[in-house]
């Protein structure tokens, strides 16, 4: 399913990515229902009316090459992600490819290490073909390492994946992404997913912050490899992008999983009943959980 652009997408994007806290809060209060006319009664609306043309051109750009929007609004937006616990869902959505995959369940996430080792991503692939198997699709963050290995396992045993990334549509890695799976994305077996500004580069943040997407999206998340929660490089305190993605699932109530494995993260998790162990009985969900 690929969604035809609407005229209202462009003040979604100025709410989204140029409007005050206060005009968003606003939003959130009032829930209105036609976002134009919404931000042209604002005090703020000729500083938002300066981008307008500008952002018209950059989605006009963004739908010629088979890319959309969806707004929280919209009955294509996710409502496994509209409606998880404490996660903030973004306003907007950029998609590039078959957003039907949102609604096509069950859905599993699988995370894990850029910097896996042979064994985790043996594990990770053989774990995705059996999920494959047995009907889920997959999300993941699309990185190198364990989610580059879960999305090319899940394509060649024919599921379906989805690619949460932390850059925009527009910009050079989401074009060198399409061109590596264009096979996918023609066969709409892929879809690509980011709340960034389509210009948007990468940026070590955006990929913490996509985590809560990765975990909102799917039933349950499976956690391949992990490092320390903290760890030390370079001098700096540096936190695990992996292990913080469990800890965000863990507290949308979502089941979260990690494979027995000596990785310092996946004990961590463990220890702490953050993720049970791959394999074994875990309790019932938490009460007012999303599934």
């Amino acid at each position: 399913m690929r969604l035809e652009p609407r005229d209202d997408w462009v003040y979604w994007m100025l709410l989204a990515h140029y409007a005050s806290t206060e005009t968003r809060k606003r939003f959130w209060r009032e829930r209105p229902d036609d976002v134009g006319q919404f931000l042209r009664t604002l005090p703020d609306w000729d500083a938002l009316q300066a981008h307008l043309v500008q952002e018209a051109m950059t989605l006009n750009l963004l739908c010629e090459q088979g890319g959309c929007l969806l707004t929280i609004a919209d009955d294509a937006y996710p409502d496994a992600l509209r409606q998880a616990q404490g996660l903030n869902p973004p306003l907007v959505l950029y998609a590039l490819g078959d957003v039907g995959i949102l609604h096509e369940p069950p859905l599993v996430a699988l995370a894990g290490s850029r910097h896996a080792s042979e064994y985790a991503l043996q594990e990770a692939q053989r774990l995705t073909a059996e999920l494959v198997q047995e009907g889920y699709h997959t999300v993941t963050g699309l990185a190198r390492g364990v989610d580059e290995t879960v999305a090319q396992t899940t394509l060649h045993y024919g599921g379906k994946t989805v690619g949460v990334l932390a850059h925009g549509l527009l910009h050079r890695l989401t074009q060198q992404a399409a061109r590596a799976y264009m096979h996918a994305l023609n066969d709409d077996r892929l879809l690509l997913l980011s709340e960034l500004h389509p210009n948007t580069p990468w940026a070590g943040k955006f990929a913490m912050m996509r985590n809560r997407i990765v975990a909102g999206l799917a039933d349950f998340l499976i956690i391949v490899e992990a490092g320390a929660e903290l760890s030390q490089r370079n001098g700096k305190t540096v936190r695990s992008g992996t292990f913080e993605c469990a800890k965000i699932a863990h507290k949308a109530g979502r089941p979260v999983y990690a494979l027995d494995l000596p990785a310092a993260g996946n004990q961590q998790l463990l220890a702490q009943g953050i993720a049970h162990r791959w394999g074994e009985p875990t309790p019932a969900p938490q009460q007012g959980a999303l599934f």
